[in-house]
């Protein structure tokens, strides 16, 4: 295989969240092959210079390459920018993708699609999306069947998947059996993120008194990754009230620490191949307020192994990101021929 791009630059805001995780794993697959991938750190702790046709990124500050270490960044310095190499612009800066100067290939990476429209008003202008998704030039890379369908309403001229996959130290503890509690041996805790639906979880959790079961609820905040990943793989269950604007990977960490998921049916989760999990498995606003949401925890808890089993498809489909992101990669990153 060759690389279809002499030089990838990845643009990567110094924000310690999922789709920061997705660029440093793009540019670790990449090198897995022998590509040449580098990260572009933007603010607070980095600074861009263009000059001409030279990029150079001030980044020395980073705090980003030690947290995405797994992932064994190679941070860029200095480079010129030439017609072979390729930009890639996490969403939030599409605005900027649309604008940049022409010398070199750009290509737009939808992580998270509703948080990019506040963060770019002019997608929310109709002749503005007309005139991005219009330009020929510019590459749209989906990671989610959500995003795909986004940028397929709008047109797109060109769109190729590229989704991402969960942290493989969470899958590694997942397929080590001595360290995996089975569910029914679990007690009673349910995680959830507060600041994902704050509102909702909180409307639901106003309402305690209606479950049957006695229940630990743990919110998932001020932990280190190795702390929430003890956390997950002590739950039952998981309930993420969030709106989903992209595949997330909180549910899908907690699916693979052995916990029942449930989500709130909106954005991605709505869309079966980014969440396959059964209807009962996702809730609405309703849900919450007629209190069908409490009884579902109650049943649940019920027959927690019998629950567990059901969301097998979605835990094997876990198994295998990390397979299908490389078969992305490949495809569109390298030539064969």
């Amino acid at each position: 295989m060759r690389q279809v791009f002499d030089e990838v630059l990845l643009l990567c805001p110094e924000v310690k969240t999922g789709g920061p995780e997705a660029l440093h794993q793009l540019g670790y697959q990449i090198a897995c092959h022998g590509g040449t991938a580098r990260m572009v750190y933007s603010a607070p702790h980095s600074r861009i210079e263009v000059d001409g046709d030279v990029l150079r990124c001030h980044s020395e500050a980073s705090p980003m390459p030690a947290h995405f270490a797994q992932y064994r960044p190679q941070v860029l310095r200095e480079t010129r920018l030439g017609p072979d190499t390729l930009m890639v612009f996490p969403e939030p800066l599409s605005k900027l993708a649309a604008e940049s100067n022409k010398g070199y290939q750009r290509a737009v990476w939808w992580l998270s699609l509703d948080n990019a429209l506040p963060q770019n008003q002019n997608l929310l202008d109709a002749q503005a999306r007309r005139e991005l998704f219009a330009d020929a030039r510019l590459i749209h890379l989906y990671q989610s069947d959500y995003a795909r369908r986004f940028l397929a309403a709008n047109g797109a001229a060109q769109y190729f998947p590229l989704s991402d996959y969960t942290d493989p130290q969470f899958v590694h503890r997942s397929l080590v059996t001595s360290d995996v509690v089975p569910i029914e041996a679990r007690r009673n805790v349910v995680c959830f993120f507060p600041n994902k639906g704050a509102e909702r979880a909180a409307r639901f959790l106003a309402n305690e008194a209606a479950l049957r079961h006695r229940i630990d609820f743990v919110p998932v905040r001020d932990m280190t990754k190795a702390q929430v990943r003890d956390t997950l793989f002590s739950a039952r269950i998981y309930i993420d009230f969030g709106h989903h604007p992209g595949k997330d990977r909180v549910p899908r960490e907690a699916a693979i620490a052995g916990a029942v998921v449930l989500l709130h049916a909106a954005g991605a989760a709505n869309c079966f191949l980014d969440h396959p999990l059964q209807a009962p498995y996702r809730f609405t606003e309703d849900d919450i307020a007629s209190g069908a949401l409490h009884r579902r925890l109650d049943a649940i808890l019920d027959e927690p192994a019998a629950h567990f089993a059901a969301q097998r498809p979605y835990r094997q489909a876990i198994l295998l990101e990390l397979e299908r992101f490389d078969l992305e990669v490949r495809n569109f990153f390298f030539s064969g021929v």
